[in-house]
């Protein structure tokens, strides 16, 4: 009797036992060798340097601690490297791009440069949720939002589908401002130094801590997004002052990009747990102590972070709103 029962709860037993095996032997699957992080930009900007550091500590979460290398793959804002991202990059985890956050909505506001699906990107996390700022160089004597407005200068940016571009293309578009936008910089580090050397004046949508090196030497002119400016001073925001309400409804959908600053990507395709390991071993590292004290002795960015769920969720709103929005928001950033 007692075998025949055996023989009948066997089967039973059996099939639990080889499906815990299974989900052992899934959770075990994910184990990385190296990683390449890829950077939009060029060396030395705010997206290379936190990159880097990503790079120091990173495997130190994931399955297998992979060394991580980086390489910079400059272009069009970003742009080049997403698209490469979605198309030719390997889906395995070996990859990670990081982007500007503007690719979230690049394919609204340019839909013939960036003709991509956002949603089709595999979002891992970020490290800012802070506001942006227009700033100038002292020597160019534009120090007040009057001064920024009515004057006749150049800004630095790098490419059209970059933050860089968009939020002074906001400014000026939004608030009929006189200056005009140079393209073509690889990274925020080119185009700083170019204001230090007097062919350009300023440059927009751009965190304080890029710059936290080399403040005594810029002005902050007003700021973008939510949140008090850094070190508590009284900015203007740039969105507050547009007063037609399409217009500034058009304003605050680009600015929601700024809450998932410095965002990293995977390819489509990637698999879920892959994804999974990879953000998981993201949320992991911002919280830990050694990483947040190799980021305070790169600069003062205070380090806020949002998950890579997050940012699909966040994505995914922004485009949902309406079609008179996004044909707002794509005139304003021309």
């Amino acid at each position: 009797m007692l075998a025949m029962i055996f023989r009948v709860s066997r089967g039973p037993l059996l099939l639990v036992a080889g499906l815990v095996l299974a989900m052992c032997a899934q959770a075990q699957a994910v184990e990385f060798q190296t990683i390449t992080i890829k950077v939009g930009y060029g060396p030395g900007g705010g997206y290379d340097q936190t990159s880097r550091l990503i790079a120091r500590h990173l495997g130190r979460f994931l399955p297998g601690h992979p060394d991580i290398v980086v390489q910079n793959v400059p272009g069009g804002g970003s742009l080049k490297l997403t698209k490469m991202v979605l198309g030719s990059e390997p889906a395995d985890g070996s990859v990670i791009a990081s982007v500007s956050e503007a690719m979230s909505y690049a394919p609204v506001l340019d839909p013939q440069n960036a003709n991509f699906d956002p949603l089709a990107l595999q979002w891992i996390g970020s490290l800012v949720n802070e506001p942006a700022y227009c700033m100038t160089s002292k020597g160019s004597g534009i120090d007040t939002m009057d001064k920024f407005l009515q004057s006749d200068f150049l800004v630095g940016a790098t490419g059209k589908s970059s933050v860089t571009y968009i939020f002074a293309a906001l400014v000026k578009n939004g608030l009929k401002a006189k200056f005009k936008i140079v393209t073509g910089f690889d990274g925020t580090a080119d185009i700083e130094l170019a204001m230090q050397r007097g062919e350009i004046a300023g440059m927009c949508g751009v965190s304080s801590y890029n710059t936290s090196g080399s403040r005594d030497a810029l002005n902050l002119i007003g700021t973008f997004g939510s949140g008090p400016a850094v070190g508590g001073e009284k900015l203007e925001r740039f969105s507050d002052k547009i007063e037609d309400i399409k217009v500034r409804e058009a304003a605050t959908l680009i600015e929601t990009t700024l809450q998932f600053h410095h965002p990293l990507v995977v390819p489509p395709g990637t698999p879920k747990e892959t994804v999974e390991a990879l953000r998981k071993g993201y949320m992991e590292m911002v919280k830990d102590p050694a990483f947040l004290a190799d980021i305070g002795k790169l600069s003062e960015m205070a380090v806020n972070a949002t998950s890579g769920e997050d940012i699909s969720r966040l994505v995914s709103q922004q485009l949902k709103v309406g079609p008179d929005v996004f044909e707002t928001a794509r005139n304003l950033v021309k």
